[in-house]
This record gives structure tokens, sequence and C-alpha cells, in this order.
């Protein structure tokens, strides 16, 4: 038998390349962008008092961009399946590489089910919303049923299943779906930060719009039923504390989760050295700019009026549903506040409610790759269950690796019954963890294994790699995030986290004694780059 085949599960991983470059930016942006920015850059000002929330997504786009630079010089030093899982265990350490990436793919099918459990509450969210402004009762009572748990179970199961479906049968026909469900939403949101600039730049607009839908005087009702139930500008004025800035980059890191996506599926990417580097370097810069931009002209357009709107509904405060004519006050995400300035074009009122909820639905199908591919990475170096490394001659797609990861989302369909908010604080914390050791990675890669550095872009500044460079930053970047971080973490978070890493390592361990056992050395691995 040959060498190869003893250390590998076979000599080739059967994943085709079908994922073009402008396929590969689809996925990256529609991993990315979803219900981080609908959500917490305009309701989190009440969760962290003072807070600027586009600083917040400033602060972590910033990080951002530098490792996305970095995953996409390894990628293509290293395009294969299983993302930073290969590249941690080749130039690191093998426990180390293979707990990083335990502990993401913990982060990853966790939220694969959360985001199709809460893409049938935003869904609901957006057409009650639209269904509110346009007097619609039958519209306001289907948005109403999808909010509700059953409402995001049956949305939840039905996309997790679609997309498994649709992901079995290749990445051709799949990309092609991902290319249309992110071009729509792209365009859209395009649309609602031209509506934001438009209230940012007319004073008076965005209260003018307001009271035009919820009626006379609205605006200043909401403004003092938050100062009587506690709101003051001395305690929430926007940008008046850095420290709830930084608490505030925590949920912000969350909504850039995801710009290393192409990483796992890079057995899978046509012309690797382009298509990586535009999806994930030149994808983190512009998810950063629209963040920026989006959350910017937005709060340009409201103001401080978005934080007491939200802190008067957060503490049912008195007077607000009078202000808002009797009825409940809808969430303050930002689509709402979109909507309110295309008041009375109903049309793009609709376009603009149901843009986040595109977004968050194009996040599953990334998600679903992600998660998929650590799976098969792992069982193809002999350190999972290897019949989970199987690939389809037909479809040439990781079939078994896909439908386990089906069966983790419907778990995570119902634990999103849980608490999503507590979810998404401990999963952005596990992905922190692991982005302190990708920063590592690309910080030692050129000089631990030179003869793979030597495969990819060798760009220098002054004599030193620019990936050693960006890897230093963005190590002492994320430390500083990851301290803010794991302030908001509860003790059944930390519980979670030791049993689940803990698990991890007793897999790897048992994995490791198991290969030796069968004659085949763990160190030869990963010493090597798995076959394409």
């Amino acid at each position: 038998m040959a060498e190869e085949e003893v250390v590998f599960v076979r000599r080739a991983s059967g994943l085709v390349r079908e994922v073009g470059s402008f396929t590969a930016l689809s996925f990256v942006l529609g991993h990315v962008i979803g219900g981080g920015i609908n959500f917490h850059s305009t309701m989190d000002a009440v969760k962290y008092p003072g807070a600027s929330m586009p600083m917040a997504f400033f602060v972590a786009g910033i990080p951002s961009v530098l490792l996305g630079v970095s995953f996409a010089l390894m990628a293509i030093m290293m395009p294969r399946a299983g993302g930073d899982y290969i590249f941690i265990t080749r130039a690191i350490d093998p426990t180390i590489g293979f707990l990083s990436s335990w502990a993401f793919w913990f982060t990853e099918a966790i939220s694969f089910g959360i985001i199709g459990a809460l893409d049938g509450w935003f869904w609901g969210l957006s057409v009650w919303i639209y269904g509110l402004m346009t007097k619609n009762k039958g519209l306001m009572d289907f948005g109403i049923w999808a909010q509700g748990p059953v409402g995001q179970i049956v949305f939840g199961f039905f996309l997790v299943l679609i997309f498994s479906v649709l992901a079995l049968v290749g990445m051709r026909v799949f990309g092609a779906i991902m290319n249309v469900i992110v071009g729509i939403p792209l365009i859209t949101g395009i649309i609602t930060i031209g509506y934001f600039a438009w209230g940012t730049l007319t004073p008076g607009l965005a209260q003018a719009q307001f009271n035009a839908i919820f009626g006379a005087g609205a605006w200043d009702g909401v403004w003092k039923a938050a100062t009587d139930a506690g709101f003051s500008l001395q305690q929430f004025a926007m940008g008046s504390n850095w420290a709830s800035t930084m608490g505030a980059a925590t949920p912000a890191t969350w909504a850039y989760i995801g710009f290393t996506m192409t990483s796992f599926i890079g057995s899978e990417v046509k012309d690797p050295s382009r298509s990586l580097m535009i999806s994930m370097a030149l994808g983190t810069v512009v998810i950063l700019i629209y963040y920026v931009v989006l959350s910017g002209v937005c709060w340009g357009a409201f103001g401080d009026f978005i934080t007491a709107y939200h802190y008067a509904a957060l503490n049912n405060a008195e007077g607000l549903s009078a202000a808002l004519g009797g009825i409940e006050a809808p969430p303050a995400i930002l689509p709402f506040f979109g909507a309110i300035l295309a008041f009375p074009n109903t049309a793009i009122m609709i376009i603009i409610a149901i843009t986040g909820a595109i977004w968050l639905m194009n996040d599953i199908p990334s998600f679903l790759l992600v998660t998929s591919r650590q799976i098969f990475a792992w069982s193809f170096d002999r350190f999972f269950p290897e019949f989970l490394a199987a690939v389809n001659d037909r479809f040439h797609t990781p079939h078994w690796a896909i439908i386990v990861t089906m069966i983790v989302g419907f778990i995570g369909v119902v634990a999103n019954a849980y608490s999503w908010f507590i979810a998404m604080v401990g999963t952005t914390v596990l992905c922190i963890y692991r982005y302190c050791f990708d920063a590592i990675c690309a910080s030692i890669l050129p000089y631990s294994r030179p003869e793979i550095y030597d495969k990819g872009l060798k760009l220098m500044v002054a004599g030193v790699p620019l990936l050693t460079i960006l890897g230093i930053i963005a190590f002492a970047w994320w430390t500083y995030i990851f301290y803010f971080a794991t302030l908001a973490l509860d003790p059944l978070t930390i519980a979670t986290y030791m049993v689940w890493m803990g698990f991890g390592l007793f897999i790897f361990v048992a994995y490791w004694a198991y290969n030796k056992k069968r004659g085949i050395d763990p160190t030869t691995i990963y010493k090597e780059i798995p076959p394409a």
C-alpha cells in the first residue's frame, strides 16, 4: 500500500474545484452579513450605555480584516477543505489545531440551527412591521405567528432541511443559488443605505416620517416615555463611553464571524490564488465598509432617538403605547428604522423590511459548508469516524458530513428557545479564542514551515513576511477584544466550555492512541498537507 494511503483515508479528497471567485465572495458575504448588523447596530446601545455602535463595528472590523488577509495568504499555501484546522495543525501543533477547530465547530454547528429559527422570527417581524405600517391585519397576524415558538421551529426546520438537501446535490447548483440570495439583499441593502443617508442629510426628516406613521407628536411621546422611565442622555448618549463601545465590540465581532469561510472549502475553489484573496481579503474589507456605513447613516438619521425608543420598549415604559397610537412597540431593529424613512412608498418599505431576513437566511448555506467541511477534514486525517470523509461519486459532496451537520442543525433550532443572545455571546468567545491561535499561526508559519510558506505569495515588508506582521498585530488586537468578551460570560456557559473542550481533547487523544495501535504514526499525518 502506498504511503499516502496509509497516512490519509485515500489518495484524493474526491472534492472538485467548482467554486469561482464571485461565488466564493458570495459565500463569505452570505456567512457574515445577517443578524449581527441588523440586531446589534441599534439594539445594543441600551445594553452598553454610551457605546458608539458604528465605532464598535469598526473596532471589531479592523482585526477581522487583518486576519482575513492572513487567512487568504495561508489558504493559498494550503487550499484544502478544513480551513484553519489544516493551517494550525501543520504550522503550530496538532492538538492545538484540533481543539481550536473543535471550539469553532461548536460555534458554527449550534449557530447553524439558531440562525434558521431566528430567521423565522425575522421574517415574521419584517412582515408584521410592513403589515403595521400598511394597516394590513392579515400580514400582522402571520408575522406574529412566525415570531412565536412554533413559527420559528417550522421555519428553522424547513430552512435547515432545504439547504442541506441542496448541499447534497453539488457545489455548482449550491453556488448558483447562493449568488442569487446574496445578490438580492446586497442591492436592497444599498437602497437602505440611500434612505438612511437621505435622513442624515435632511434634519428633521426621521421625526417627520415617524410622526406620519404613528401620529402627530409620536416622536416626542417616545422621548417622554423613555425619560419618565429613567432614560437620560447623560448615561446613554452615543459615543460617550469607550468601555461600553469595547463591550459592544463582542456582538459586533459575532457579526463578522465567517469572513474565513472560503478557507474551509479550499479544495473546491477554482484558481485559489485569486478566489481566496478576493473572497476573504477583499470580502472582509467590503463587509467592514458596509457595516460602518450602514450603522453610521442609521444613527446619523435617527441619533439617540434609537436608544430612547429601545429603552422605553425594553422597560415597558408607561405612555409608550399611547405615543404609538395604542399599538405594541415594534422591536428596534435596523430595518424598522429604514422602513420608516421609505414611508409611504410601500414597495420600498417591504424591500427594506425583508432585507435583514434575506441576509439572515443566506447565512445558513455557508454555515452548513463550514461545519460539514470541518468534520470532513478531521475524518480525512483519521481523527474522526472515517466514514464521514466519504464523498458522493456523482455530486462530489461529503454526504455523511452534511447529514450529520443537518442533524446538529435541527438540535440548534430547538436550542434557540433557550436563549439566542447567551448562545451568541458564548459562541463569540470561542470564536475569538480560535482567532488568537489563527493569528499566532500566521505569525510563525513562515518560520516554522518555510517549505509551505514558499508555496504561497511571499509578500515582504522591510525583509519581514507580511503574514507575520499581520498575525502579530491581529493577535494583540484580538487579545484585547477577548478580555471584554469574557466579561459577558455566565457560569453555565463556562461550564459548557469545560465539558465541550474536555470532550474534544478526549476524542483527539483517543484517536491518537487508536491510530498508533493501527500502525499509523499521527506525527506523519500532520507533517503532510492532505491531497486535494
